[in-house]
C-alpha cells in the first residue's frame, strides 16, 4: 500500500473499506459455512437415503430367495419405488419382484414390473438388465413387435451378446432364418471365446447360410 502517506492512512483507509464492504464480507462467509453445512447434511442424508432402500431391498429380496414374498414384503417393494425411487434399489426391487412373480406364473405382474424397472432406473446397467430380462419373456409370450422396439434400441458394447442373442431369438420366433443367424453370429463373437453351449446350439441348428457354403 505505498500510495499511502502514512500508517494512520492506511488504517483509516481500512477501516473505510471495512465500513462500506463489511456486512457484505460477512454475508459471502455466513453464506459459504451455510453452503459447506447444506452439503454436508445433503451427504448424510443421501446416505441414511441409500442405507434404508437397501435395507429394505435386502428384505424383499430375502423372501424372493427364499419364495415367500407376502403382502408385508410387497409393500416394502412398493415403499422402495414411491420413496426411493431416485436410487438403483427401486429398479432392483422391481426385478426382484418381477422374477417371483414370474415364476409363479403371473406374467403380465412379471412384464409390469420389468417395464417398470427399464423405464426407471437410476443406472444404466441395471436398466439393460432389466431390458434384457424383459425382451426374453415377451419373445416367450410371442409379444414380438414391443421386443424388437426394446432390441433395436441403442445399448453399451457390454451388453452386445445379450442383445444380439435375444434378437436371434425374435427372428427365429418370426421364422426369419438368415437375420436369426447373423445376430447369433454377433452374439458369438462378441463373447470371444466365452459364448454360453446354449447360443451355440441355437446357432447350430440353424445349419450354415448360402453364403457359408459357396
Amino acid at each position: 500500500m505505498d500510495e499511502f502517506e502514512s500508517e494512520d492512512q492506511q488504517i483509516e483507509a481500512i477501516k473505510k473499506w471495512w465500513k462500506e464492504n463489511g456486512a457484505s464480507l460477512i454475508l459471502g462467509l455466513g453464506i459459504g459455512v451455510a453452503a459447506l453445512l447444506g452439503w454436508r447434511e445433503y451427504l448424510s442424508y443421501q446416505t441414511n437415503h441409500s442405507a434404508e432402500a437397501s435395507d429394505l431391498y435386502q428384505a424383499v429380496q430375502t423372501q424372493v430367495m427364499n419364495n415367500r414374498l407376502d403382502d408385508a414384503h410387497i409393500g416394502k417393494a412398493d415403499l422402495i419405488r414411491t420413496e426411493y425411487s431416485d436410487t438403483p434399489y427401486a429398479a432392483l426391487a422391481s426385478m426382484a419382484q418381477a422374477k417371483y412373480e414370474y415364476e409363479k406364473g403371473d406374467v403380465e405382474s412379471a412384464l409390469m414390473h420389468l417395464r417398470w424397472a427399464s423405464d426407471n432406473s437410476t443406472e444404466p446397467d441395471v436398466q439393460h438388465v432389466a431390458r434384457l430380462r424383459l425382451a426374453r419373456i415377451l419373445i416367450a409370450q410371442n409379444q414380438l413387435d414391443e421386443a424388437e422396439t426394446i432390441l433395436l434400441a441403442a445399448y453399451p458394447a457390454g451388453f452386445t451378446v445379450g442383445y444380439e442373442e435375444l434378437k436371434g431369438d425374435l427372428y427365429v420366433a418370426r421364422g426369419e432364418v438368415a437375420p436369426a443367424r447373423v445376430a447369433y453370429d454377433k452374439a458369438i463373437n462378441a463373447a470371444e471365446g466365452g459364448a454360453s453351449r446354449w447360443l451355440i446350439l441355437k446357432r447350430q441348428d440353424l445349419g450354415s447360410s448360402d453364403l457359408d457354403k459357396t
